[in-house]
């Protein structure tokens, strides 16, 4: 039984084996198949890689050349062979550096060329680079790089790319900035750049000449040292402002010059920005515009100064409105009185003692309007600087008291007391004695006016380091502070209205301090307000010590007739004078004093009169209808002394400035006279010509 299973078991095994054989085959035929359809993908893949590659190389616009290490071509690209011209057959001989000979006479320089391409192949670097410059001007871009394959070196795959136009728009590029750049270096304003933080980066030559700095020492934010201390803050505050904003940047400065002088510029900037909006740099210029600001400064000081001379203009018309109101008023106020008791006295029915209250009123309004007129006339004189000063060395205390006294009897009649403290060896002045008399006391009339009843005025000449100082301090109404600025002003009254308690022109303080300076000093006034009084300071330098020399004051001349009695009998007087009234008053004054007096209406009336009637004196008007007094006393000088050509003659006048006295001397009269006269000033005068006339036959006798 185990015997016929032994047997049984090869031929199974045997059996088994037979079956087995075709299976495998069909196995193995399987897994070929699989295989080859594997392989033939990859194939179709690689192909397909191939196509893609392929596809790619012949898309690029760049020239695509492959070589293996041993210098042979393994592909190229269309575009490789347009770009060298090559035809595609000679390029499958293979070798690279064949295809060289057709590369070369496309070339400016061949030589360097093939040297750079030997330098290659010599250190087989893994990347070059360089710039191949065609003989028909076309620009080459070369770039090789090493290929590996599983980390090994397969070759080199080189690239051709035609820059041209790149190089043509760098060089056009180049040559607009270049461009730009000597256009700002060309420009006279001040060019500059900065980044987009606001870092100065560029500054043309205007820049630099103007500062006297190399661009480094403005770079960044240095240049900002140059920029005027008091427009500094305001300057960089904008500036900053527009960096943040990205808005223009304009503002007026002004600029430190190499000298140190600063100038005005105004200054402009501009963002320049990318497609997207984004601030790239910021171009501006610094524009010299300080002619024009200083002009638009001068305009402005111009314009205001007119505004100023027109409000003082509009001020002095008004001041001018309220003088003439108040001019008339004081002039026609004494008229007023001397007018009506003259017709009072005239009607013949008032008693003796009436009529000698009303003529003491006449002579007070007379001189009263005389003084106004005086005032006038004195101001005019100051103004137009023909006021002359007879300088002496002068005892200030002595003019003091000589004006207390003067001042004195109005005091009295208003009970006002005055109090002086005048310190007697106080020093002395240079200066003219009737001017500073004047000075005293056109101050304590003020201050006697101002002063009610019962008041007191101090009177105080001291001496304060090298200056007398004479001060005028009453216990009166006072200024206002508002008003003490102008106190000295012509025609100007802390009170113009037609209420005010007061009269006069508001000459008199401004007489005072246009004198004071003509010695060469000041005077200024003091008040505690209304109602305190008030005070007036005059300080004068004392005399040089060279000058001090026992001199006094000269004393007024007036002729006393208390004790003279003079009169004038036997002295022929031709009266001229177109006005009847003045021309008999002068006949009636001089016949009191026994004058033989003769009168013409007309100065050739009077010059026929000299003729026939041959007086000693003339006393003749200056403003006369068809001949003036002028012309009629150069009518006289040019006469024969047999026909009266040296008889004396004394100008009468109404025009009583300074120059009308010396174009009366200079026509040919001895003496000048102003309207309305003194009767005894006119005959001492009349007197002390014809004593001068009689002065020769004295002499011979």
């Amino acid at each position: 039984m185990t015997e016929d299973n032994d047997e049984k078991r090869p031929r199974s095994h045997i059996l088994q084996t037979s079956n087995t054989i075709p299976h495998a085959s069909e196995l193995v035929k399987h897994e070929l198949k699989q295989v080859k359809e594997a392989l033939e993908e990859k194939t179709r893949q690689l192909d397909h890689s191939l196509s893609i590659l392929r596809a790619t190389i012949e898309s690029t616009a760049d020239g695509i050349l492959v070589t293996d290490e041993h210098d042979n071509v393994l592909r190229f690209n269309e575009r490789y062979l347009e770009m060298w011209q090559i035809h595609p057959a000679i390029i499958d001989t293979g070798q690279h550096r064949h295809l060289l000979k057709f590369c070369c006479k496309h070339l400016a320089d061949p030589r360097q060329f093939l040297d750079k391409l030997e330098e290659i192949y010599a250190t087989w670097p893994p990347e070059s680079y360089d710039l191949l410059e065609l003989a028909d001007g076309r620009v080459f871009e070369r770039f090789s790089r090493i290929q590996h394959i599983e980390e090994r070196s397969s070759g080199r795959i080189w690239s051709f790319r035609d820059i041209t136009a790149r190089k043509h728009a760098e060089e056009a590029l180049r040559e607009s900035t270049e461009r730009l750049r000597f256009m700002a270096e060309a420009m006279p304003q001040k060019i500059f750049t900065a980044r987009a933080d606001g870092t100065l980066d560029y500054f043309n030559q205007q820049w630099k000449d103007y500062t006297g700095l190399a661009p480094e020492q403005m770079a960044g934010w240095e240049w900002t040292k140059l920029i005027h201390p008091e427009d500094m803050d305001e300057s960089i505050g904008r500036w900053h402002h527009s960096l943040n904003t990205g808005e223009p940047f304009r503002m007026e400065c002004r600029f430190r010059r190499a000298d140190g002088d600063y100038r005005w510029h105004l200054i402009q900037t501009q963002a320049r920005r990318d497609a997207r909006g984004n601030i790239l740099m910021w171009v501006g210029s610094n524009t010299d515009i300080d002619p024009i600001k200083r002009a638009d400064e001068e305009k402005k000081q111009l314009l205001e100064n007119e505004r100023i001379a027109r409000s003082e203009a509009e001020r002095a018309n008004q001041l001018k409105d309220e003088f003439l109101a108040t001019l008339s008023h004081e002039l026609r106020t004494p008229l007023n009185a001397i007018l009506g008791w003259s017709q009072l006295i005239l009607q013949g029915t008032m008693g003796k003692e009436d009529i000698q209250r009303g003529l003491e009123t006449i002579e007070r309004n007379a001189r009263a309007q005389n003084k106004l007129i005086e005032d006038l006339l004195e101001m005019s004189s100051i103004i137009s600087g023909k006021v002359r000063l007879d300088v002496q060395r002068l005892d200030l205390a002595g003019i003091a008291e000589a004006a207390i006294e003067s001042i004195a009897p109005a005091a009295e009649a208003k009970g006002i007391r005055i109090r002086r403290t005048i310190d007697p060896a106080a020093g002395w002045v240079s200066g003219d004695n009737n001017r500073l008399q004047q000075v005293i006391w056109n101050l304590l009339s003020n201050a006697v006016k101002f002063t009610p009843k019962g008041g007191t005025v101090e009177v105080i000449v001291e001496r304060v380091a090298s200056h007398l100082h004479i001060i005028v301090r009453d216990s009166g109404m006072g200024i206002k502070p508002e008003f003490l600025a102008y106190v000295f002003d012509r025609f100007r009254q802390a009170d113009s209205t037609l209420t005010r308690n007061h009269g006069g022109l508001g000459l008199g303080l401004a007489i005072v301090k246009q004198l004071v300076g003509l010695h060469g000093g000041t005077v200024r006034a003091e008040s505690d307000g209304e109602d305190k009084g008030s005070a007036f300071i005059v300080s004068l330098p004392l005399a040089p010590i060279s000058e001090r020399k026992d001199q006094r004051p000269a004393a007024s001349t007036q002729i006393a007739f208390e004790n003279g009695h003079i009169t004038l009998p036997g002295v022929k007087v031709l009266v001229i004078d177109d006005e009847q009234d003045a021309r008999e008053l002068i006949k009636e004054v001089l016949t009191l004093f026994q004058a033989d007096v003769i009168t013409a209406a007309t100065a050739a009336a009077g010059l026929e009169m000299l003729k026939n009637q041959r007086p000693d004196v003339i006393v003749s008007d200056i403003g006369m209808p068809e001949k003036d007094g002028y012309q009629f006393i150069r009518e006289v000088r040019n006469l024969p002394a047999t026909d009266g050509g040296k008889t004396p003659a004394i100008a009468l006048s109404a025009f009583a400035h300074s120059d009308d006295r010396t174009r009366a001397i200079t026509a040919g009269y001895q003496m000048h006279l102003s309207k309305p006269v003194e009767s005894h000033e006119l005959v001492a005068a009349i007197e002390n010509l014809t004593g001068w006339v009689q002065k020769p036959s004295v002499q011979g006798a």
